[in-house]
C-alpha cells in the first residue's frame, strides 16, 4: 500500500496512468472479493457484475436524481447487494446445486439484470455530473479517488488474511475440497457457503459506485456477464484462495489488456483481445496452478531477508 501510495508521484500526476492505476485497484478489489467465494469456497460465481452494476447504479441514481450522497448510497448498495445474495444463494445451497450448475445459475443472474435493466434504464448510457467535492466522490482529477480505493483494496485484503487465517477460512477451505466431507465432520456447509457468498456481494455492492466513477458513465451493459467471467478468472489464474497470487494476477492482466488494446487496437481492433487470450491459456498451460506458486515463493524470500537481515 505504501508502494501504492507513490505511484501519482512516480508518475509526474499524469492523469491517463493514474486513471489506470485507479482502474487496476478497483479490479484488485472485486477479484480478491471473488477470493473469499471462488478462492477459499470454491463456487465458481459468474456473478460478480450483477452486484456491482445494482449497488453502483443504485448509489449513482440516487446521487443524480436526490442529491443523496453516495457515502450513504455505497452502503446502501452493499445492503441490497447482500440481501440479492441471500435470495439467489440460499436455495441453490439449500438444494446443493454447485460446480457447472452454480457457475450457470449465477451468470443468468447478470442476463437477467442485463435484461430488466434495459427496460428500467432503457438504451441510452448515462453520464455522471461532473459535481465535485467529497460529498460526491467525484473530482475533476484522479488522485483523490484512487487513494480511496487503495484504502478499500487495504480493507479487502486485509479481511482476505483474517479469513483465511480464521475458523470461517479453514471451513470454507474444507468445503471447497470435498463438501461431502466437510458436512460429515459437522461443519454447516450451506451456512458458510451463504456467509461467503453474501460477505463477497455486499463488498462488491460498495465498490459499485467507484467503478461508475471512473468509467463515467453507466447502462444496462454495466450488467456485463463477459466482465463477471473475466473477475473468475483473474481469480483462477492467480491461485484459489492466495491473496498474492490473485493481487499480482489482477494488476498484471488489467495493465496488459489496456497496453494491448491502447496499442493494438486502433490498429487491428480485435487484436488485443486475441493476445490477451493467448497469454491467459500460456500461464494455464505452465502454471495450472495459478501465479500462486510464484508469488508465494516471492513472499518467503522476502520474509527470510527480513528475518535473515534482524537477526
Amino acid at each position: 500500500m505504501v508502494a501504492g501510495a507513490t505511484i501519482p508521484f512516480l508518475v509526474g500526476f499524469n492523469q491517463y496512468y493514474i486513471l489506470l492505476a485507479l482502474q487496476s485497484v478497483i479490479v484488485a478489489s472485486i477479484a480478491l472479493a471473488w477470493n473469499i467465494i471462488g478462492g477459499y469456497a470454491g463456487q465458481l460465481d459468474l456473478a460478480s457484475f450483477a452486484y456491482i452494476g445494482l449497488g453502483g447504479i443504485l448509489a449513482t441514481m440516487l446521487m443524480m436524481e436526490y442529491n443523496i450522497t453516495p457515502w450513504a448510497g455505497m452502503f446502501l448498495g452493499a445492503g441490497i447487494s447482500a440481501a440479492l445474495a441471500f435470495i439467489i444463494g440460499y436455495p441453490l445451497f439449500r438444494f446443493g446445486i454447485r460446480g457447472v450448475w452454480y457457475a450457470l445459475s449465477t451468470a443468468a443472474l447478470v442476463v437477467i439484470l442485463h435484461e430488466t435493466s434495459i427496460m428500467v434504464l432503457g438504451p441510452s448510457d448515462y453520464y455522471i455530473p461532473l459535481v465535485e467535492g467529497w460529498y460526491y466522490l467525484r473530482f475533476r482529477t484522479w488522485e483523490n479517488l484512487y487513494y480511496f480505493s487503495l484504502i478499500i483494496l487495504a480493507f479487502v485484503i486485509s479481511l482476505n488474511l483474517y479469513i483465511s487465517r480464521s475458523k470461517i477460512g479453514y471451513y470454507l477451505k474444507a468445503i471447497r475440497e470435498d463438501e461431502v466431507a466437510a458436512e460429515a465432520v459437522g461443519i454447516d456447509v450451506r451456512k458458510y457457503k451463504l456467509l461467503a457468498l453474501m460477505t463477497y456481494a455486499s463488498i462488491l455492492g460498495f465498490i459499485g459506485y467507484i467503478y461508475i466513477v471512473s468509467q463515467r458513465t453507466f447502462s444496462y451493459n454495466t450488467f456485463s456477464s463477459p466482465q463477471s467471467t473475466y473477475i473468475a478468472i483473474i481469480g483462477i489464474v492467480g491461485g484459489l484462495g492466495s491473496v498474492s497470487g490473485v493481487f499480482t494476477a489482477a494488476i498484471i492482466l488489467k495493465i496488459v489488456e489496456e497496453y494491448l488494446r491502447g496499442y493494438l487496437g486502433g490498429v487491428l481492433p480485435g487484436l488485443h483481445l486475441l493476445l490477451f487470450g493467448v497469454l491467459l491459456i500460456t500461464v494455464g498451460i505452465l502454471r495450472p496452478e495459478g501465479l500462486s506458486t510464484l508469488t508465494d515463493t516471492l513472499v518467503r524470500r522476502v520474509k527470510a531477508k527480513i528475518w535473515g537481515g534482524t537477526s
